[in-house]
């Protein structure tokens, strides 16, 4: 399979829309017009229920977990695996089969770190937690714990090719959470404003 091939796959896997799916399934609803639009795991819970959010948040781990073994499985080349990865994160994040729109990664992030770099999601996961205590906001302080991702590998395996991978992943994960960050400033200019 040539290079292009395999890339075009992962982005493919990557855009595979389980929460348009399971909201259809379960509740007949289009995801993109419910609840805050997002089509993740997240917004079909609150929408459609535990179950369909459960299987959405499965599905978009091992969407990450499967381009990712698949990649490790076909070549040795890091940057190949790298690119793979990132490419199922932006799939997920701007589904073909959605008219490009999708969730925000997370999921689907946390799958490609399991095959790749266990360790890196306990620390991660650790940013994300000590943020929302701060931040007391759960949707912007995972998107802004996207941030510590490249200073993570970075600390971890002191390489270029891991920061770089690290860096693109967290700006495909910032760009779906402008809309969080900015909720979150106009929320927080009423609350000083109000004081």
């Amino acid at each position: 399979m040539s290079s292009l091939a395999f890339y075009l796959l992962a982005y493919l896997i990557g855009s595979f829309p389980s929460a348009y799916i399971f909201g259809r399934l379960f509740k007949k609803i289009d995801i993109r017009e419910q609840g805050s639009g997002n089509v993740g795991g997240m917004n079909i819970y609150r929408t459609s229920g535990l179950l369909p959010g459960i299987l959405t948040v499965f599905v978009d781990v091992l969407k990450g977990m499967i381009i990712v073994m698949l990649a490790l499985s076909l070549t040795a080349d890091q940057l190949t695996v790298f690119t793979c990865g990132a490419l199922a994160v932006l799939g997920h994040n701007y589904s073909i089969f959605l008219n490009f729109k999708g969730g925000k990664g997370l999921a689907t992030t946390l799958g490609v770190f399991i095959v790749i770099s266990p360790s890196s999601i306990v620390f991660a996961i650790l940013c994300a937690i000590i943020l929302s205590l701060v931040l007391k906001d759960i949707n912007t302080a995972f998107g802004s714990a996207a941030l510590s991702i490249p200073f993570i590998l970075a600390l971890q395996y002191a390489k270029w090719d891991w920061v770089l991978f690290g860096f693109v992943v967290a700006v495909i994960i910032i760009l779906k959470h402008i809309p969080d960050y900015r909720a979150y400033a106009l929320g927080r200019r009423k609350f000083i404003g109000g004081l």
